[in-house]
């Protein structure tokens, strides 16, 4: 699974108003429908600070920061 989570965030990370902090982000996610396992591995492997954009995210899980 972490090998494929930045491609799966991707998708869920449609229509999340950007800029957002970590625990904005993933608040999002929640209420958007996101599965519980997904938003458990991002609050543990995506670093603090603000998000720009999608690309951000996914930039940022790749590093394996």
């Amino acid at each position: 699974m972490r090998k494929r989570l930045p491609a799966q965030v991707g998708k869920y990370l449609e229509g999340v108003e950007f800029p957002a902090r970590k625990e904005e982000l993933l608040g999002m996610l929640e209420r958007n429908g996101v599965p519980g396992t997904i938003v458990g591995q991002l609050r543990k492997r995506l670093p603090e600070g603000e998000y720009r954009g999608p690309q951000d995210v996914v930039s940022a899980l790749r590093r394996g920061r």
